[in-house]
């Protein structure tokens, strides 16, 4: 691993990120790694300073090199510590990366190096609708002379974009999803929920605010409650920055397991012995103009083993799925309770849904659509 630079670098792509190679964070450990094994002449410049948003010490960060080295060893060799400044030691055909505030802050030395750049705007990352702060980095960003283009994964933030910024329209790039993992791409699924069996119902997030109001965990356990109260056969597993004190649960505790945080790979094995997950997010909670991709990448990954998401669409950026995969709901504690109850009383739709949402998540998420449609993106640069 080198923290120096002798000489410029030609390349054909040049990457930066602030938390690769942490696995916590799998779509972008899945989206780096096949850019960097996919182009021979390609490297990736790395900052670790989000370690401490995902709650581990800077230090936990040779630690995932090293997993990376025993892993990857191309890709490690590929991989630099620096800062945005590190820019400036590279001739490259192309610059990429994701979320704004990382590509706002990359900006003066791209635009110093004179070199073209692409991103992914997913929501968050600094991205938000009604923040004027926010908005004027997006627009500094989009009316760079090396501005290339944009990635968006959302319906909404292409709209957006459009119409309030005045992106032109040849330069976005709406890609429905993004590259994950691909363990659980061809996994098998063998549980089937019967009723004299317990329902087993799931909530995975991390917690960026108290109580999780955000992504709707104060609702999961509104709902969960009202089921026992019912006296249902159901389970509870919450997966995440939560515990049992976030919320008091009270009588209802011996129901519930709390996992913490997972790193990607480990999710898969708790998600096979999951009915329901259930994603009750609210957009413009966290801050004025935040809100979360359709559908969250924990529901991805649970979809991806079977299991059916009961979540939220306010801002009607459901383009792909239908009401026998999934359930849309309000936010609403009463509304997922009925749902749950629907489901409790049918297995054979339980099996059904299931079926059909791990189904069509693998043709959406697979590599040969999500990862093919960005490199014909970036072949046109390079």
């Amino acid at each position: 691993m080198k923290n120096f630079f002798r000489s410029k670098e030609k390349v054909d792509l040049l990457l930066y990120d602030s938390i690769f190679p942490n696995p916590l964070s799998g779509f972008r450990m899945a989206e780096f790694l096949a850019l960097l094994s996919h182009y021979q002449h390609s490297k990736i410049i790395v900052n670790p300073t989000d370690y401490e948003v995902v709650g581990q010490p800077d230090s936990q960060h040779l630690l995932d090199l090293k997993a990376l080295e025993k892993n990857s060893e191309l890709v490690y060799h590929k991989t630099r510590l620096g800062s945005v400044a590190d820019i400036l030691h590279y001739d490259a055909k192309l610059f990429y990366c994701v979320f704004l505030n990382v590509i706002y802050d990359c900006l003066p030395y791209l635009e110093k190096n004179k070199t073209d750049f692409i991103f992914t705007l997913y929501p968050g990352g600094g991205f938000n609708t009604k923040d004027e702060s926010s908005l004027q980095k997006l627009k500094k960003v989009l009316t760079s002379p090396f501005f290339k283009g944009v990635i968006v994964t959302q319906e909404f933030t292409r709209n957006f974009i459009i119409e309030k910024l005045d992106c032109p329209q040849n330069k976005i790039h709406y890609i429905f999803g993004g590259i994950i993992p691909q363990n659980s791409i061809d996994i098998k699924r063998e549980r089937v929920y019967k009723k004299e069996d317990s329902l087993n119902i799931c909530f995975c997030s991390a917690k960026y605010m108290a109580q999780g109001l955000d992504k709707g965990y104060d609702i999961f356990i509104d709902v969960a409650k009202m089921l026992l109260k019912n006296n249902y056969n159901v389970k509870f597993s919450v997966i995440g920055g939560f515990d049992q004190d976030e919320i008091p649960l009270g009588e209802y505790s011996k129901n519930f397991i709390f996992y913490g945080y997972k790193k990607y790979d480990e999710l898969s094995e708790i998600f096979l012995e999951q009915d329901i997950i259930i994603s009750p997010n609210r957009p413009f909670v966290l801050n004025d103009g935040s809100f979360d991709g359709f559908p969250l990448g924990a529901v991805v990954e649970a979809a991806l083993n079977g299991v059916i998401p009961i979540l939220t669409d306010e801002l009607q950026q459901n383009s792909h799925f239908t009401d026998n995969e999934m359930i849309i709901i309000k936010p609403e504690a009463e509304a997922i309770f009925h749902s749950i109850e629907g489901l409790i009383k049918n297995e054979k739709i339980v099996h059904l849904m299931s079926n059909n949402i791990q189904s069509k998540s693998k043709k959406i998420y697979s590599h040969e659509n999500q990862l093919n449609q960005r490199l014909k993106i970036l072949d046109i640069y390079i």
